[in-house]
């Protein structure tokens, strides 16, 4: 199980601190779950301002070491000794340890933020989605390679793509694809230490070219033959769930917005 004992006991004691402001995202929301591909080494918890990371990371290092927990501080520019954007904390006990991130991010998203038995409150799935596609524009991590493979198997890459474009407007959903293939490279040894289950490197590889290839043909597609689509959005069904225009033209345009949204779709039958 990609938890952790260690992990999951921290989690009992700071997800009751979990709100709509101060929620889980990044890997964890993706590998907290049974069967998940990797371990997290650290979690991170984003906040709109920096009044709420002071506040809630004071707050989980409080009920930390009150549930018996070492909290120390990885105060490299003053982190804790003023307000600030982010907060980071090696937590121990025995002779395990984790790290925690609290940060200030854009509240610039998709969907509203997802209660959650587990992590409290959480980023909703897609919206991490985009994320680490929009994360692997920029850098070679293993595992953003490892989230975005496993991530595919929800949504089409091609969704994802062309949604990530829409947070951040310097990017065409083409663009997006080009950059992540230039970045989406796998270190055996980094995968070794974090898979929780065996992860062959050759099959990641595979797939993801595979994806790749079908998601560049898939956009391409479509901006040629519906030049008037939107880009920079979600297109979902009527519950809400995304997917990709190209393979249901039933499917609707939702774009994102301060705080996220849930869809409205009208002219559907009671």
């Amino acid at each position: 199980m990609p938890l952790t004992p260690f992990q999951r006991d921290l989690l009992r004691v700071i997800a009751s601190n979990r709100s709509e402001a101060s929620h889980f995202a990044g890997g964890i929301v993706l590998n907290a779950a049974d069967g998940s591909p990797r371990f997290s080494r650290d979690f991170d918890i984003f906040h709109e301002t920096a009044a709420e990371v002071t506040r809630a990371s004071e707050r989980d290092a409080a009920s930390l070491r009150a549930a018996g927990y070492e909290v120390d501080p990885v105060d490299r520019y003053g982190d804790w000794d003023k307000e600030s954007t982010f907060r980071k904390a090696t937590v121990r006990r025995a002779a395990n340890k984790t790290e925690i991130d609290w940060a200030a991010d854009s509240a610039f998203r998709f969907f509203p933020i997802e209660s959650d038995p587990v992590l409290g409150w959480r980023l909703h799935l897609f919206d991490m989605a985009t994320n680490k596609a929009l994360a692997l524009t920029a850098r070679t991590v293993t595992r953003d390679y490892v989230d975005i493979v496993e991530l595919m198997r929800s949504y089409p890459l091609a969704a994802i793509c062309w949604a990530a474009s829409g947070k951040d407007p310097g990017f065409s959903p083409r663009a997006v694809l080009e950059w992540m293939r230039r970045y989406a490279r796998v270190d055996p040894l980094d995968l070794e230490e974090m898979q929780a289950r065996q992860l062959d490197p050759r099959v990641l590889k595979t797939e993801w070219n595979e994806a790749s290839l079908e998601a560049e043909e898939k956009i391409t597609r479509l901006a040629d033959e519906q030049p008037e689509t939107p880009i920079g959005v979600a297109f979902v069904d009527a519950t809400g769930k995304p997917g990709w225009l190209g393979d249901d033209p039933s499917l609707r345009a939702h774009a994102p917005s301060l705080r996220g949204c849930w869809p409205t779709i009208h002219g559907l039958e009671a």
